[in-house]
């Protein structure tokens, strides 16, 4: 890697900077906000790894100077702990502030190729993790971004080539394996492919929440409704309040539908039919409050999964006596939300099972 100077010179024509890094009573270049919005955006970089810096606009350039201190974090060390915090604006500007006299650093154009991939810059960052790629042809992690990239882009064809390569160069890369299989499936190449390295992918990486989503997903593509159930659940356990978690929640929710549905030909589930007669003759002997406890237990439960399609999977509730399959917890907790928040859906559909449960109900059955 080239040695960093100490002196340090960056240059930007102002119609390219991008004025989202600045409030929008400021964004009208040539106006006094607009230059006091500028350089107090950089000022506020700047201080974070410069002990004497500059900035100047004029003749439609922004000029910065600016030294490093031993005093202050190292730029690079800066630049990538912000972009791990999520911010962005800092990490990618502080990389900016580099580029010009660390143009040969392969590692500052992987980085700032990976976080405008993140933004939806890919044209920037295809440019920058192809010059990563040009100073290191090895950097199998910056050939992964450039497949990603691409991918987002749509361009999968192009993105699968990719990413086989880098699978060629490093088979146990469980990113590059994620990535293509998912690249796979969403290009309808041969499914078989994806989801043999998509199982690679979980096995290198077993606490991987992406892997394991893509592998479900591959699953449900391929009618494999088992296995994407349980991938789900690993999802789920991962971490269980993460956004992708709660769509692997909903997404179990529909597939534990599917499946109760096509047992039934799309008929009644006769099951589900007296579990929610049960529902409601018990719930007619309790209070309403012990019926919304009832609800809401179960609701709970449910956050990380209910096993609706086995029988031999039981479970037990504080607020109600005896054990309980999947369906008839499910059963029980719509005739529960019928009674005292009826407008809330709770993922599972057992309507017809209900009105007829209702109906017999009504007969004294």
């Amino acid at each position: 890697m080239p040695e960093e100077n100490d002196f340090h010179v960056f240059e930007i024509a102002v119609g390219d900077f991008d004025l989202n890094l600045i409030p929008a009573e400021a964004r009208s270049p040539g106006t006094e906000k607009f230059e006091a919005a500028v350089k107090n955006f950089y000022e506020d970089q700047l201080r974070k790894i410069a002990f004497n810096y500059t900035i100047g606009i004029e003749r439609g350039k922004i000029r910065v100077t600016w030294r490093k201190s031993s005093m202050l974090p190292d730029a690079m060390e800066e630049a990538v702990a912000a972009l791990k915090q999520g911010d962005y604006a800092s990490g990618v500007q502080i990389l900016e502030f580099l580029v010009p006299s660390r143009v040969q650093d392969a590692v500052i154009h992987y980085n700032l190729g990976m976080a405008y991939s993140d933004l939806g810059k890919l044209d920037q960052s295809i440019d920058h993790l192809q010059r990563a790629l040009k100073i290191e042809k090895g950097m199998v992690n910056a050939k992964v971004a450039l497949g990603v990239a691409y991918a987002r882009l749509k361009q999968y064809d192009k993105s699968a080539d990719i990413l086989k390569e880098a699978v060629l160069e490093d088979p146990d890369n469980g990113y590059a394996l994620r990535n293509l299989g998912a690249v796979i499936m969403q290009s309808g190449r041969d499914k078989s492919d994806g989801l043999r390295y998509l199982r690679r992918a979980v096995e290198l990486l077993p606490q991987d929440q992406q892997a394991w989503f893509g592998l479900a997903q591959a699953q449900m593509d391929t009618g494999d409704s088992d296995r994407a159930d349980a991938s789900l659940i690993q999802v789920i356990e991962i971490q269980p309040y993460s956004p992708i978690a709660e769509t692997a929640k909903q997404m179990r929710s529909r597939l534990a539908q599917e499946i109760f549905r096509t047992k039934t030909n799309s008929g009644l589930h006769m099951d589900a039919v007296m579990y929610c007669l049960g529902a409601l003759k018990k719930f007619a002997e309790v209070t309403p409050e012990e019926v919304r406890n009832v609800g809401f237990e179960i609701a709970t439960l449910g956050m990380n999964g209910i096993n609706v399609n086995d029988p031999k999977t039981v479970y037990h509730l504080r607020t109600l006596p005896g054990i309980f399959s999947g369906l008839q917890l499910l059963c029980y907790e719509y005739v529960a939300f019928k009674q005292f928040a009826p407008e809330i859906d709770i993922g599972f559909d057992v309507t017809k099972e209900y009105e007829e449960a209702n109906r017999m109900m009504a007969m004294g059955l």
